[in-house]
């Protein structure tokens, strides 16, 4: 399945939800987050790798429909990608109670990779401290820091890998497909991050867990946005995984 595609079952998951109006975007000045508000809160992690400056920010002042806005998620600007996916997390309708689990992703990772071969798409600030739990661990990055892998070496390592676990901002920057597509057909993979859609089209195109978050507080997580907070940091959002 192309990136392009897979963005628009995405899309199609919101066809048959009413549409609301965009009543906020909240970004600090310089944030690692970005939040939608609509029906209800929706946040997305910037899909680029540096604090990102408000004025750069765009469609910052969008107003209108969010299923429109939400449309920006096919745009090739990552940054216009990322409003575009908080503007369709905001517009989701929670997944049955029953399948939800209140874990954080870096608990999960640790039940399913124990022992087992890990690769990591993202560099997230957990994982390092995981590092013994598993056989092996890759963590492929853009922007690799020291000790992690170029993400071009991608094809190499992920068909070795047992569990793949995989930053949702690969929705945004245009990666998730090629990813997948270098897995393992018996690898378990685990999308995680607070931009993380759950919605069931993911499962159909090869995901097994969907470990994102839902906004309990908008109060606290708009000031915590605007302080420019990392997601680890920011109070108000509470870590759910979504397995069928």
């Amino acid at each position: 399945m192309k990136q392009a595609e897979l963005l628009r079952e995405l899309l199609q998951e919101i066809d048959q939800v009413p549409d609301h109006q965009v009543q906020e975007i909240i970004a600090g000045e310089r944030g690692h987050l970005v939040a939608v508000q609509s029906v209800r809160m929706g946040i997305a992690t910037w899909a680029v790798h540096h604090p990102v400056p408000i004025q750069n920010v765009p469609l910052i002042q969008a107003r209108g429909s969010a299923r429109v806005l939400a449309r920006s998620i096919l745009s090739e600007d990552p940054m216009e990608a990322t409003i575009g996916l908080a503007s369709l997390n905001s517009m989701l309708p929670s997944p049955p109670a029953h399948q939800l689990q209140s874990i954080k992703a870096q608990e999960l990772i640790v039940r399913c990779g124990r022992g087992k071969k890990v690769a990591v798409i993202g560099h997230f600030p957990f994982i390092e401290e995981l590092a013994d739990e598993f056989s092996d661990l890759w963590i492929l990055e853009k922007s690799p820091r020291p000790g992690d892998i170029k993400a071009e070496e991608a094809p190499h390592i992920l068909p070795l890998a047992d569990l793949v676990a995989i930053s949702a901002t690969t929705l945004a920057n245009g990666t998730l497909a090629e990813i997948l597509s270098c897995c393992s057909t018996t690898a378990k993979k685990v999308m995680l991050g607070p931009s993380t859609p759950f919605v069931p089209s993911l499962f159909r195109c090869g995901i097994h867990v969907l470990a994102g978050s839902v906004v309990e507080d908008r109060e606290l997580v708009k000031q915590g946005i605007l302080a420019g907070l990392p997601f680890k940091r920011l109070k108000g959002a509470r870590h759910l995984i979504w397995k069928v």
